[in-house]
């Protein structure tokens, strides 16, 4: 009994000095975001470190160790189609309209009760702080509030104006901008072209957009001590670790600085069995399944009405049964072969062996659980990432893109046929699944262990090369 005492005891006792006091500081309403490291947040918890996380998502049955802070809703109305908006849409213009965007949407996150309490608190105490970087540079300052080690987590690929920071490499020559429209397989026209638009981005981003958030940091981030805090630019180069929701089997491999970790995937898991009426659906349809949704920010009711009895009609066609993700209660006669619901276990069907096609709109997770399930799409992209990750999947083999700006009912047919009768796209589904899947640690298991890294070494600041005390001119 002794013996057992004292194991127990010992085994606190090593628990208790490997724990530590983690912030999560993910003040912002964006639950694709979100979504996409949240079983990062669960898991630190779990492993006995002491998690804060601030967010307007609370965990479902959270840890003992996990602590929720409410961050106050807000109505974000979409008050905008994203379909309308797209038919116009420039890529090459996004950076230009998130420089005036996103600086509002940082100080309306900031200026929220919850936010503004955490940030002149006196008595807390942190030996890490996680923050999520999507135009949200100031929240870096959050490290400085709590003497702590800052590791910032991007959504997707940080671009040429994050990466200098971090001298990361970023050669336009063959690193494809996400804005670019061009894939790493580039003529020299586009390469030139490519070049040019992440020097321009990079430069005007330095001299219009980050002052900006300076203000924002100096406005709200008024807490004790904060006078003597070095420059934003300072802070974000002193950041210790980058955790990206990227991998070369769903984008375009890169070099990477040691402190530059791809952790795509964290949300990833095997299928789970279907409840009952979808399993039956999906054991029983000798032809296969296909599924059709664009995720949770796009809603299909709002397509214009010809383009969406396109769809219908084209879908209506084929001898597969369709799983449709439809947001609206109208009645609409849909033909026979499509089972509409506002809401499907997206991973557990696309992880059923008879799902045979993902008509997705091409965001960055659904890019990934049809990659890691070897699901072939036929992607229909709307705006943003979605444009690039689609096509990188269509250069991979493992897709057809069609731009929402060019649709048509033409090329949807033609899309459609082929990724369903030509198989080719299944078997670079699979291969690509297999690539992914071929690693040493678990995207989840990285990501922990990389973490802990940080904490043991004091902000492991070795991991950082030089290169970060350079500036684009010199």
């Amino acid at each position: 009994m002794n013996h057992i005492n004292l194991t127990i005891g010992i085994l606190i006792l090593v628990n208790s000095c490997l724990s530590a006091n983690i912030l999560a500081f993910l003040p912002t309403k964006a639950r694709s975001h979100y979504g996409g490291f949240e079983p990062l947040l669960k898991e630190l918890a779990v492993r006995g470190h002491n998690m804060t996380v601030l967010s307007p998502f609370a965990l479902k049955d959270p840890p003992l160790s996990y602590y929720h802070i409410q961050v106050e809703d807000e109505i974000l109305a979409m008050d905008w189609n994203p379909f309308s908006v797209a038919k116009h849409f420039k890529p090459i213009f996004i950076p230009f309209m998130s420089w005036l965007i996103w600086p509002k949407f940082t100080e309306m996150t900031i200026n929220k009760p919850s936010v503004l309490k955490l940030i002149h608190s006196e008595s807390l105490h942190f030996d890490l702080v996680i923050f999520e970087n999507f135009f949200h540079e100031s929240f870096v300052t959050i490290g400085h509030k709590f003497n702590a080690p800052v590791v910032q987590i991007f959504p997707s690929v940080p671009n040429a104006g994050v990466a200098q920071w971090y001298g990361n490499p970023y050669i336009g020559s063959y690193i494809p901008d996400v804005n670019s429209g061009f894939s790493d397989d580039m003529s020299f026209m586009e390469r030139l072209t490519n070049t040019a638009l992440s020097f321009v981005y990079t430069a005007l981003s330095s001299l219009y957009y980050l002052p900006k958030q300076s203000e924002l940091m100096d406005k709200y981030f008024n807490y004790t001590g904060w006078e003597t805090r070095p420059s934003m630019v300072s802070m974000l180069k002193n950041i210790s670790l980058t955790l990206m929701n990227t991998h070369f089997s769903i984008g375009t491999s890169r070099p990477l600085v040691p402190s530059f970790i791809d952790v795509a995937g964290m949300h990833l898991r095997p299928a789970s069995t279907l409840p009952k009426d979808l399993q039956d659906i999906m054991d029983n349809a000798p032809d296969g399944i296909v599924y059709f949704s664009f995720g949770s920010v796009i809603k299909l009711s709002q397509l214009p009405k010809d383009q969406f009895e396109m769809i219908i009609r084209q879908l209506g066609k084929i001898k597969q049964k369709v799983l449709f993700k439809w947001d609206s209660d109208d009645k609409i006669d849909f033909p026979s072969n499509i089972i509409i619901r506002k809401w499907f276990p997206q991973s557990d069907i696309l992880g059923h062996p008879n799902c045979v096609l993902f008509i997705t709109h091409g965001g960055i997770h659904s890019t990934e659980e049809a990659i890691y399930y070897g699901v072939p799409m036929l992607a229909i992209s709307v705006f943003g990432d979605q444009l690039h990750n689609s096509l990188v999947m269509q250069n991979r083999g493992a897709a057809i893109r069609i731009k929402y700006s060019e649709f048509s009912e033409d090329a949807f047919e033609m899309a459609l046929y082929k990724t369903l009768h030509d198989k080719s796209y299944k078997e670079k589904a699979k291969e690509l699944s297999v690539i992914y899947q071929d690693q040493p640690l678990k995207s989840l298991d990285k990501a922990i262990y990389w973490i802990e890294y940080v904490i043991r070494h004091k902000g492991a600041h070795h991991l950082k090369t030089n290169a970060c005390e350079l500036t684009w001119f010199l």
